[in-house]
């Protein structure tokens, strides 16, 4: 929704991309766990059961009485605008704005989130990986408004600052990608109070690089959270991506 928003869609059209977004799944409820939650690779057979979840999804959509936008976006939101998605190996011009908007989010979903979180990329990375090596496989301009919306550094991103605190990037400035708002691990401090320092005030310290969650230790990882502390939202006042 803050894509589309951000991509200037009307209100009728952003809820729509929302409803489209909270059930493009739907079909899944028809897929064993065994198979959807697999952490090894999938098998031929498993793969071409998986990517039936886009039609049962359609079906059981159908009897919700859902709008057609909606069912379009469960049916495409795995093609790709360059015709390498499924289920039905269609290209841009065939795809509707919504299910290209939602394609594009839940490939970074997806590659944040996979089924192994072993394999779970940063969202820096994430976000690298989509503009770097599949842009041809998104609507352009969507991956282009997405990558200034998320920042250099989106919302859940774990960082090594210039004074060797740990933190999680929680906010975008989006006139200033690398500095963003962060949320520091200070052991001597309470999490529930822990800081949070704006970097675009604080000139004096900078992101040095990136981390992996699972490279912090235990305690850090529980003081940070990263995965219960981070959602989306975008502020219209003050125009950043927060989490």
């Amino acid at each position: 929704m803050m894509l589309a928003k951000e991509l200037k869609a009307p209100p009728p059209v952003i809820k729509m991309v929302g409803m489209g977004a909270l059930f493009h799944d739907l079909g899944e409820l028809e897929i064993p766990d065994r198979v959807t939650r697999k952490q090894e690779p999938l098998t031929k057979a498993e793969t071409s059961l998986m990517q039936m979840h886009c039609e049962y999804g359609v079906n059981i959509a159908r009897k919700m009485d859902v709008p057609n936008e909606v069912l379009q976006v469960i049916a495409q939101h795995h093609e790709r605008t360059d015709g390498s998605g499924y289920p039905a190996g269609i290209k841009a011009a065939q795809m509707s704005l919504l299910s290209r908007i939602v394609s594009l989010v839940n490939a970074y979903d997806e590659l944040c989130n996979p089924p192994n979180l072993a394999k779970s990329m940063t969202p820096h990375e994430a976000l690298s990986m989509l503009f770097a090596q599949q842009r041809n496989q998104f609507d352009a301009l969507a991956l282009n408004t997405f990558v200034r919306c998320m920042g250099v550094y989106p919302p859940g991103t774990i960082v090594v600052l210039s004074n060797g605190a740990q933190a999680m990037v929680v906010s975008v400035n989006t006139t200033k990608p690398l500095r963003p708002v962060v949320l520091i691990h200070d052991p001597d401090i309470p999490r529930e109070e822990a800081i949070i320092v704006d970097l675009e005030v604080e000139q004096d310290v900078s992101i040095t690089r990136t981390m992996r969650p699972q490279q912090l230790s235990a305690e850090a990882f529980a003081y940070l959270s990263p995965r219960k502390r981070t959602t989306y939202y975008f502020d219209t006042d003050t125009g950043k991506v927060a989490g």
